[in-house]
């Protein structure tokens, strides 16, 4: 199997976090769903729906988890369903790979029924190792992410909804620089997520 399945960015947070805020009895659209790796936290108890541009992916999402899935190119497509088909979006690490996430964003917010909630994830582009790579003249940003977000600008895509919610998650250190003690690194994430956070889970609640 091919490398680039099986894995998930900040499973230990992302997964816990989205399934209790989705809860069971739901019918959820998973944008960008890959392979279901992340779909699976709360697949059960809910009708799921995948979309993704990676065909294999799908079909690895179907085989596994036996969700329905549907072959999509969000930069290109209107979603294609009708206005309040679903209870939850979810679009983790994905508005960030969008030509325009704003049209996404409103499209889910179609989708939804009222009192649905859009939830998801971005990275941080701000943070401080990438501050720091600024100043030393070289970027870490992927360069799949065509958009750059921090805690303000993800609000501002979100305006649309009623009620948002921004958890910052994400550890201090790594690689060159030493870890610091979850007690001294949350904290920081917390109070200063925009310099410390590594990635913003969201949930917005449609009036």
């Amino acid at each position: 199997m091919c490398a680039r399945y099986g894995f998930i960015y900040r499973a230990g947070e992302r997964g816990p976090q989205f399934a209790a805020w989705i809860g069971t009895g739901k019918r959820v659209l998973d944008l960008g769903c890959r392979d279901g790796s992340l779909t699976r936290y709360y697949v059960e108890g809910n009708i799921v729906v995948g979309v993704d541009i990676d065909q294999q992916a799908l079909s690895l999402a179907h085989e596994w988890l036996g969700i329905a899935t549907l072959w999509l190119d969000l930069n290109r497509s209107s979603l294609p369903f009708g206005d309040g088909s679903f209870d939850v979006v979810v679009a983790g690490e994905v508005l960030e790979h969008l030509i325009d996430p704003a049209f996404v964003v409103g499209e889910a917010h179609r989708v939804l029924v009222p009192g649905g909630i859009l939830i998801g994830s971005v990275p941080n582009s701000f943070h401080w190792r990438a501050r720091l790579a600024f100043l030393a003249g070289y970027s870490i940003e992927d360069p799949a992410h065509l958009h750059l977000f921090s805690r303000t600008n993800l609000l501002a895509l979100l305006k649309v909804f009623q009620c948002v919610e921004v958890v910052p998650v994400g550890g201090i250190g790594g690689r060159l620089f030493p870890i610091f003690p979850v007690w001294l690194s949350q904290p920081l994430v917390w109070n200063l997520p925009t310099l410390f956070a590594g990635d913003f889970l969201f949930r917005a609640v449609k009036r």
